[in-house]
């Protein structure tokens, strides 16, 4: 079995962050509800436990189960977590202390601290604890103790942040799980290739394989992965929604063919689409009758092909982790009892999809694709669907790229697009919102090109879509970065 270190946290997005660099360190970690008994956590036979809190009040640990605490498994609890246990132990957790933040951090000598810099460090936040009998101090700010370790119990406590690209966290982190849980650092690319090859060889002993294939670096993983599995009883499918970018069905049957060696059959629901999405101008109803569409049109090939009997899915954790479950809603409608529903990559999250698209010599328009909404262009349109604005959306978003490909800015980018807005300028007329962003520490911040480019591409598209009067660029950070990658 893969040693695994469990984590429990109410933020998702610091969960998914716990996780994600455990995992680039080849450790497996998963995050689980924060509210999971004890008795369910020990059955997952983890080496170790990361409780954190981005809460500092009294109920930082509500609904905790702290019978966890004398499992003899070991803890590392983090932020608010901290306080709390404190006060557990019969000790006391004050205000904040050190409030401007810089502070000089001291450590003891621990193999949870190995290769961690100690020094002037700028915290915030953090809580003066009072110890009681049985806890010693593992950490201090201009000496005094912001985290504790038990004496009986492998219980270790510490006000530290995790952050992105911080690589004293993340050796914490490492430390945690390597050191004191004893993980060996297994979780590589080879190994994770082997397991979805399993999985999908455990779901499909026999007949047909069906794989929606959406162009997307998730789809693809997962068809290449079934290829590998069941070899020619692979059927792969692309839906046509209507609601891709411009020459975009084209490429990625014309891509699977070229460069994976692998058949695609096309199957038109522009129609489908078209016509549930009408008179919706919530982005949430586009989101949902979207999926449903989708769902149906998969649950139809089950009656054109009676040799079914597995459809592999490309749901990855990041969908799970925020509450995007595509496969739980097509396994509701197969009625089929011989027909079993495969997701290989359901624990991973997008960046380990996209190094394993890497490992499997996909190319790089599948690994590299940016992030694309499952409604499609219905997403980047605000109000209503209609097939006229998806050919002038279509039209614009290929002079932005076009442009930004022709500067050599697309390598630098997460992602790039436009949208497309009634315009204030007369009845009938239509506004387009460029959009380009950077990753940057927990953000996708907008991207600063160059004048030149915007100018360039804001002519072209007046110039070339009917309609357009108007192009705006897009200066608002995204809030949604952590949660695709």
């Amino acid at each position: 079995m893969q040693d695994r270190i469990l984590v429990l946290c109410r933020n998702r997005s610091l969960a998914g962050l716990i996780s994600r660099t455990l995992r680039y360190r080849q450790i497996y970690s998963l995050p689980i509800p924060f509210e999971t008994p004890a008795s369910e956590v020990l059955a997952r036979a983890p080496r170790g436990v990361i409780v954190a809190s981005d809460a500092m009040g009294a109920d930082a640990l509500d609904g905790f189960d702290f019978s966890l605490l004398t499992s003899q498994t070991p803890i590392l609890a983090l932020g608010g977590a901290v306080g709390v246990l404190c006060r557990h132990f019969g000790g006391a957790a004050g205000p904040a202390a050190c409030a401007r933040g810089s502070v000089t951090l001291g450590l003891a000598s621990d193999p949870l601290f190995q290769d961690v810099a100690s020094g002037e460090h700028v915290l915030h936040g953090l809580c003066e604890l009072t110890l009681p009998d049985g806890l010693s101090a593992l950490a201090t700010a201009n000496e005094r103790p912001i985290g504790f370790k038990h004496a009986a119990l492998p219980l270790y406590a510490l006000q530290y942040p995790i952050e992105r690209n911080d690589p004293d966290s993340a050796q914490l982190l490492f430390n945690f799980a390597a050191s004191v849980c004893g993980c060996s650092a297994s979780w590589d690319e080879d190994s994770i290739i082997d397991l979805a090859v399993r999985r999908v060889r455990d779901a499909a002993p026999e007949g047909t394989v069906l794989c929606a294939v959406s162009g997307g670096v998730d789809s693809a993983v997962c068809a290449k992965v079934a290829n590998l599995a069941v070899g020619d009883r692979l059927k792969c499918v692309f839906v046509d929604t209507g609601l891709f970018r411009y020459n975009e069905p084209e490429s990625v049957t014309a891509s699977f063919a070229e460069s994976l060696n692998l058949a695609v059959s096309y199957v038109d629901a522009r129609a489908a689409f078209l016509t549930a999405l009408s008179g919706l101008s919530s982005p949430e109803e586009k989101e949902r009758v979207a999926s449903q569409v989708m769902t149906q049109v998969l649950v139809s090939q089950l009656t054109h092909d009676h040799s079914i009997r597995t459809i592999v899915m490309g749901t990855n954790f990041n969908d799970t982790l925020f509450g995007i479950s595509p496969g739980a809603s097509l396994d509701g409608q197969i009625h089929a009892p011989a027909v079993r529903l495969c997701e290989p990559v359901n624990d991973l999250f997008k960046d380990e999809v996209r190094r394993l698209a890497t490992a499997l010599a996909l190319p790089a328009s599948i690994a590299a694709r940016q992030p694309f909404p499952a409604s499609g262009l219905a997403l980047r349109i605000f109000g209503q669907v209609t097939e006229d604005k998806l050919m002038l959306l279509r039209a614009a978003d290929a002079c932005f790229l076009e442009e930004i490909r022709a500067g050599g800015h697309d390598k630098r980018l997460w992602q790039f697009y436009a949208t497309l807005v009634n315009s204030p300028d007369r009845p009938g007329s239509y506004a387009v919102c460029l959009r380009a962003l950077q990753a940057s520490q927990d953000s996708a911040l907008a991207a600063r090109l160059p004048f030149d480019v915007l100018e360039r591409a804001a002519q072209r598209i007046r110039a070339e879509v009917r309609g357009v009067t108007r192009v705006v660029y897009d200066l608002t950070p995204s809030a949604h970065y952590g949660e695709l990658e």
